[in-house]
């Protein structure tokens, strides 16, 4: 039989054993030290000058006198002298001195459980929940759930729950590993760099960026995909596709509707609310293109290629307008007025707009078609069919063969018969008003009267005043400018009186037989009696140049969901 028991090294009684009493009360003593082992330090480098019976020290590795060599064992004063317990791994022992728990690994003294050393600045060095901690994963868990809610605790709280995770510097990591089986699958954080990114593995090893957010810019891409400016390529999407997407709030102003969605530069602009357009120093007689900007500003500029302080990079055309001179005709027989304004039918965007190349200079007809607010000027190749201030095309002053049907830029037609006013306007994409194009178009110019002198430019009184009426009073409701008693405009209708015979009076490219008149329409500024909206002339052959006639353009309606 051993001298001892197995696990505190008790001493047992032998058989036959004298003074039985002394390993007896040998024994109580240990369990007296042993039993809820409290000690008053560790740390102590040499025993204390006056223990009292049953003090306990757990020996520093470091001690001296009495202690020596005793470092890691339990020193217990009894009866006046020093007795020393080896501990084993799982022993336990509070220590006052430190506040904590220690626990006896097998090699050594360590804390059981946190104490108030690690509590003391409010850090820990470490901290497992249902499983170990180490010093890579500080902070470990093993739980099917968790949980962590804004303070409404302690008081402190402001209702918020954040988490930061900060990294050193931009080529350090910081963000989430989702794993599958401990091989991760998905990233997502700042990676590598500062931007914000979404990767996914099949492998663990491998890693391919899926989203990626530029930090500067917040401007988003798919690189396995494409750009989101790809993506959102050509988005314009309006509240209500069955009206302009801009709203006239004043002679000089503008809103951008709400709900309207624009994709600018890999953003989209989504507007709320009504978003006022910013305007600059506004110029009668002018258009004037409507851009969303990559700051997501809306803004008007005369530049039809990107507004001040852009490049096309970083903004987007998406309408236009044009500010006239006058105001449009009230309604029947007034004519319009000489103050400078927008003009509320030639608002157009991307989805309602003329079906022609170019928009400007241009309103909606009842909502039907559009016609040009100018007569057609001389150089339709450089100002369109529509411009402010252009001069008038006509027979006496023809205007330039465009680029398109053999026109080098000088060569003009030599005349402006029906036949050249529609090869000039379908070079632009129009063709010429029907009669009751023309009639609509027209409607609210001073009936039966016209403007006494010729009108030599485009617009209201550019050149010279009328020797009887001032041009605006032949704007129309829809703001066509100079609509009737300044020009007559070749139609495109047939009609009247006609020769029963061919006729050689297509100017080399064929004959016709028995071909009626082409109308001219509105009346000159001659004709004071005759001028108005559904005048017609039907007694004019096609072939025919007259100094008096000129042309006006006119697009359908373009209108997109």
């Amino acid at each position: 039989m051993p001298d001892t028991t197995d696990r505190l090294a008790l001493p047992v009684i032998l058989a036959d054993q004298a003074q039985k009493h002394v390993t007896h009360n040998d024994a109580l003593i240990r369990l007296d030290a042993l039993v809820h082992l409290a000690v008053h330090a560790r740390d102590l480098t040499e025993p204390p000058a006056d223990p009292l019976a049953g003090d306990r020290y757990i020996v520093s590795s470091s001690a001296s006198g009495d202690w020596i060599g005793q470092g890691g064992n339990v020193a217990v004063w009894q009866d006046g002298a020093w007795m020393f317990l080896e501990p084993r791994a799982g022993w336990r022992a509070w220590c006052s001195s430190e506040g904590r728990l220690l626990l006896h690994d097998g090699a050594g003294w360590t804390s059981a459980v946190p104490g108030a050393e690690e509590f003391s600045s409010g850090t820990l060095s470490r901290l497992g929940v249902n499983t170990a901690a180490d010093d890579n994963n500080r902070l470990a868990v093993k739980t099917s759930a968790v949980l962590i809610s804004h303070d409404d605790v302690s008081g402190s709280g402001n209702g918020s729950v954040l988490g930061t995770f900060n990294k050193e510097g931009a080529g350090k990591d910081a963000g989430f590993n989702f794993q599958s089986g401990w091989s991760t699958r998905a990233l997502m954080g700042l990676y590598g760099d500062d931007d914000f990114r979404l990767k996914v593995s099949p492998d663990g090893a491998t890693f391919h960026d899926a989203i990626a957010v530029e930090r500067t810019t917040g401007r988003v891409t798919f690189p396995q995909t494409a750009a989101l400016e790809h993506l959102a390529a050509g988005l314009f999407r309006k509240a209500d596709p069955a009206s302009v997407a801009f709203t006239r709030t004043g002679t000089g102003t503008l809103n951008m509707k709400a709900g309207t969605l624009v994709g600018v530069a890999g953003f989209v602009h989504a507007f709320a609310a009504p978003t006022a357009v910013e305007m600059p120093a506004l110029v009668p007689g002018t258009d004037y293109a409507i851009y969303v900007c990559s700051d997501g500003s809306v803004k008007a500029d005369a530049n039809f290629q990107a507004p001040s302080g852009h490049t096309t990079a970083d903004s987007r055309k998406v309408g236009g307008f044009h500010y006239a001179a006058g105001g449009n005709a009230g309604g029947y027989n007034t004519g319009g007025d000489g103050t400078p304004q927008i003009n509320p039918y030639s608002l157009w965007d991307l989805k309602w707009r003329p079906a022609c190349a170019d928009p400007r200079g241009m309103a909606l007809v009842a909502g039907q078609f559009w016609c040009d607010i100018y007569l057609t000027g001389t150089n339709v190749d450089v100002d369109g069919s529509s411009r402010a201030g252009a001069t008038i095309a006509t027979g006496s002053v023809p205007p330039k063969v465009p680029g398109m049907f053999g026109g080098d830029g000088v060569a003009t037609y030599g005349s402006l018969t029906w036949y050249e006013a529609t090869e000039l306007l379908s070079s632009v994409g129009k063709r010429l008003l029907g009669y009751g194009d023309f009639s609509a178009a027209a409607f609210g110019t001073l009936e039966a009267a016209s403007r006494g002198s010729d009108p030599v430019t485009t617009g209201l009184a550019t050149t010279n005043v009328g020797a009887s009426n001032h041009d605006r009073k032949f704007t129309s409701k829809w703001g066509v400018t100079q609509a009737t008693g300044c020009l007559w405009v070749w139609g495109n209708a047939f009609g009247g009186p006609y020769a029963n015979n061919w006729g050689d009076n297509t100017e080399g490219r064929g004959q016709t037989f028995s071909q009626p008149n082409a109308v001219r329409l509105g009346g000159s500024w001659s004709n004071t009696g005759y001028s108005g909206s559904r005048t017609a002339y039907w007694f004019s052959a096609p072939s025919a140049s007259i100094e008096i006639v000129g042309a006006r353009g006119r697009a359908d309606h373009m209108r997109e969901a």
